[in-house]
Formats: C-alpha cells, structure tokens, sequence
C-alpha cells in the first residue's frame, strides 16, 4: 500500500514539475526544488516503513526506485499537454488538490494522534516544521523571478 500510495504522490509530483516548466524554466526550478525538499525525508521515511516491515535493502530500494519513477510520467505527461495557460491551471489546480488531500487527510490526524511523553513540546516542534516549509514555498514563490541560474 505504501509503494502504490507513493507512487500515486510522485505521479502528481511530476504532473506539478511539468506544469510548471511549461510556465516558465525559473518556476520548473523553483517547483523541483520544493519537490526535492519534500520527497527526500518522505523517501527516507517510505524506506524505513518498508524495512521495519521486514523486506530486504535491495527490495525496499527497488520498490522506492519504482514508486519515485512515477514522477517521470507525471512530469512528461504534464510537458505534453500542457501548452496553453488554462491546461497548466487545470494540472495547477488538480495536483494542488491532492497535495492538500494528503497533507489534510493523512498528515494532520498523525500529527494530532501521536503520543508523547512531552505534548508542548511535540507541538512545538511540528508547529515549527510546517512553518518553515510553509517559508521556504513562500520565499521560492515570492522570489522565483530572481533566481539568475
């Protein structure tokens, strides 16, 4: 389930990516970027689920390999079609749904449900972790222009 979840995920990673190359080079980068931001603690945490439940390194490697080259079709796919401003808002719009799908239905219940010796703390620290990627997105979007790559 995980593997087919992720795979899901990095299909609308890619669809966000190729949405925003076909806007400009300077918002693909800045969209990647936020990506990889993203995916590389969410890869490590896949692979650490899929080893705790008893697979091999190579097979949670392999499965992890498999899921993150979804984001490939979606990004092709996106390149495909998007060639005017209402295709790249409809993929915007759809692939911004399921973001907040995901970080609504299955983020936030986690984070509310977990257990800790030390609640404020807890909260303390998730407080600050979805207020400093909220502030990076909105400094790679204020400043995206700016980037001189």
């Amino acid at each position: 389930m995980i593997t087919l979840g992720d795979g899901i995920h990095n299909f609308a990673d890619g669809l966000a990516m190729g949405a925003a190359f076909s806007l400009s080079w300077k918002s693909g980068l800045a969209t990647s970027l936020a990506v990889l931001c993203h995916e590389l603690p969410h890869e490590l945490g896949d692979f650490a689920i899929l080893l705790h439940s008893g697979m091999s390194v190579r097979r949670a490697l392999l499965l992890n390999l498999a899921s993150a080259m979804t984001s490939f079709v979606g990004l092709y796919i996106a390149l495909s079609v998007a060639t005017d401003l209402a295709t790249t808002q409809w993929i915007a719009a759809l692939t911004a749904g399921l973001f907040l799908y995901v970080g609504l239905a299955d983020m936030l219940p986690t984070m509310i449900h977990i257990k800790s010796k030390r609640p404020w703390l807890m909260l303390a620290v998730q407080s600050v972790g979805l207020l400093s990627g909220w502030g990076i997105l909105l400094l790679l979007s204020l400043y995206e222009e700016s980037f001189s790559f």
